[in-house]
């Protein structure tokens, strides 16, 4: 197939290689100080290295100062950031790709605890011509760090998009009330980023195509809106939505919202102007983003979480290689931002490690691995060796492959896990893996095939609560209960922990119908302790009308109903229950790996039977171990 999505494109002055652009994303890489580091030039020149045509790293400070700002961000208002991000852009550079950098200021949006910033209509006069001249300096130091262009944020609830929304722009002077005067401010730095960097320096702008909010941006407001900045010197249109401040799903939507959801803004905008517009947003499928530019929908594609989850995205589909995929699933495991710099992502084993990974040598040479336990540990390891030329035996004992992946992908909004099971499917034919599935792996069974390896990867046993009727029969462990989820409609539903697997699992039986309250002996966590992924399914579980209880716990199992604790007072009562979900969490489940350690030279344990952990973990032990076993 010849993809239009390969083909060159011209952004201002500049040729872009082809239509792909890595959108802007927080990634937490750079020191306390925001200087960049040798982790942050590993991951953009690793995808620069893929065959993306355009890069665009996320938020870069100009204002130190602000009472709301981000960790770990590459610092933008000082002259001592310069030399650190020139080695950036040359680094991406050197892979063939472009790169523009994007200025940023949250404005109101609060990050710090127990700090409070100005919302825009109490900007004074003086704080606005501080801010525009923050911005100026900023960008003749994005010019002087060599990059090919600047970028506008002037969307996601930040500084520029509030002026622009009535949602939040409230002014009565020149700067609010009409589109015009709410455009005023942002065209105000487009100019200054303009007499920064030359007549001829490509402007692009994070473009905000919808609030999701009464009041705010709507799409219609949005190609009214593109002209003005088209005439201002912009030369391309980035067009998203959401926020933070708004709708965070808006802006990075989970497993609820279809491929390419957001496109229609784009499409409005793009009517509007005769730049270049680029659609967002959960676009993954290269067949899909082709169909767009071949449609006329956008000019170019925006893609960010689904290049974290494949920098090789490009270059694949380049070289026919589209089998080989991996494609992102929608998790928000990259949004774990605590501690900073640690996120990862669930498909992609080396995403924010790309300094600890090595060449894969290819020295297999045929020699026999036996790997039990087709999960996302024991798939990733056999991929893996299988590339190395190792012959891979893959022992299942269920009927299909997939582990935890089969069942993490039944709650409501996780069907993009299907993505994930179609991948190994598909290198497990590619590679030539040998699987048995429906079979027990035992020690004789695994001496039978005299392997050079041993990798047990048998995953983890759920944790059952010793108390009294729990062998009721309508209490059903968690990981069953998604195996085979019983019908049931208009009764009362009590899930007993309130991890993420207990809160999906709410989720799907509200959606049933039914009510549910979840419970959990643990007294109400901070916030800012959970992952992001948990905080997400929390809100949306409780607003679709799941009850979350915290200190509560679980003291007997009745017929219809439960008898729980306040652990905070000790007083008891009752609550109905016609089905009782036992998800209190799990342990390792190392027994083959105790009975066959002393059976053979080399033996290995990974994923959930040597650590329980996310999906993510699982992935990522596979992948270490496939690349590093000797």
């Amino acid at each position: 197939m010849t993809y239009k999505l390969l083909t060159p494109i011209k952004v201002g002055s500049i040729e872009i290689r082809n239509r792909v652009v890595y959108l802007a994303m927080a990634k937490y890489l750079s020191d306390p100080q925001g200087f960049v580091t040798d982790r942050q030039v590993a991951y953009y020149r690793n995808l620069a290295a893929g065959g993306v045509g355009l890069i665009v790293p996320g938020a870069m400070v100009v204002d130190p100062e602000w009472p709301s700002t981000l960790p770990l961000q590459p610092g933008l208002y000082d002259d001592k950031f310069i030399p650190g991000l020139r080695r950036l852009v040359d680094a991406v550079h050197q892979e063939g790709a472009k790169i523009f950098f994007q200025p940023w200021n949250p404005g109101e949006i609060a990050y710090n605890p127990g700090k409070t910033p100005k919302s825009v209509h109490q900007l004074t006069r003086e704080e606005m011509q501080h801010q525009r001249e923050l911005f100026y300096e900023a960008a003749k130091r994005v010019k002087a760090a060599g990059a090919d262009g600047i970028e506008l944020h002037l969307a996601h609830n930040y500084i520029f998009a509030q002026f622009f929304s009535p949602y939040y722009n409230k002014r009565t002077d020149e700067y609010g009330g009409s589109l015009e005067n709410r455009l005023r401010f942002p065209l105000e730095v487009v100019a200054l980023y303009r007499k920064a960097g030359g007549d001829d320096w490509p402007i692009s702008c994070k473009f905000q195509g919808c609030d999701f909010v009464e009041g705010g941006i709507t799409p219609e407001m949005a190609a009214e809106a593109a002209p003005y900045l088209e005439r201002a010197g912009v030369s391309l249109l980035v067009v998203s939505g959401g926020g933070s401040g708004t709708l965070i799903t808006g802006m990075s939507a989970g497993g609820e919202q279809p491929e390419g959801w957001k496109v229609p803004f784009a499409q409005a905008v793009k009517a509007a102007v005769s730049i270049p517009v680029a659609a967002t947003d959960s676009l993954r499928h290269p067949e899909f983003a082709e169909q767009l530019l071949r449609d006329g929908k956008c000019d170019m594609v925006g893609i960010g979480r689904g290049l974290f989850a494949e920098p090789e995205w490009v270059n694949k589909i380049a070289s026919g290689r589209e089998d080989e995929l991996r494609y992102c699933v929608s998790c928000h495991g990259c949004f774990d931002y605590f501690p900073p710099g640690t996120a990862g992502c669930t498909v992609n084993p080396w995403g924010l490690r790309e300094t600890e990974k090595t060449p894969l040598v290819k020295d297999g040479n045929g020699r026999r691995i036996a790997i039990v336990g087709a999960g996302p540990a024991g798939l990733e390891a056999g991929v893996t060796l299988a590339e190395r030329g190792f012959k891979v035996t893959l022992f299942e004992a269920a009927s299909e492959i997939g582990g935890m992946i089969c069942l993490g992908k039944n709650p409501p909004d996780k069907q993009k896990l299907n993505w994930t099971l179609e991948y190994y499917q598909k290198q497990i034919k590619r590679l030539g893996i040998e699987v048995r599935l429906n079979t027990e792996a035992t020690v004789e069974v695994i001496e039978a095939l005299a392997p050079y390896t041993v990798i047990t990867a048998t995953g983890s046993e759920p944790i059952i609560p010793k108390v009294p009727g729990i062998e009721k029969p309508h209490a059903v462990e968690v990981r069953e209960l998604l195996r085979r989820p019983p019908a049931l409609t208009g009764k009362s539903v009590v899930v007993v922990g309130a991890g993420l697997t207990g809160v999906e699992a709410g989720e799907l039986y509200v959606e049933k119908g039914n009510s549910v309250t979840v419970i959990d002996m643990l007294p109400p966590p901070d916030p800012l302790t959970l992952t992001y992924d948990v905080l997400l399914v929390q809100g949306k579980a409780q607003y679709k009308g799941v009850k979350i209880a915290m200190g509560c716990k679980l003291l007997e199992i009745r017929d219809g109903e439960i008898l729980v604790e306040d652990v905070a007072t000790g007083q008891t009562s009752t609550m109905p229950a016609d089905l009782v979900i036992l998800a209190v969490g799990v342990r390792p489940n190392p027994a083959l790996y105790t009975a066959v350690r002393g059976r053979f030279e080399r033996v290995y344990n990974i994923g959930d039977s040597e650590r329980a952990g996310k999906i993510k973990d699982a992935v990522v032990a596979g992948s270490k171990l496939g690349y590093t076993l000797s």
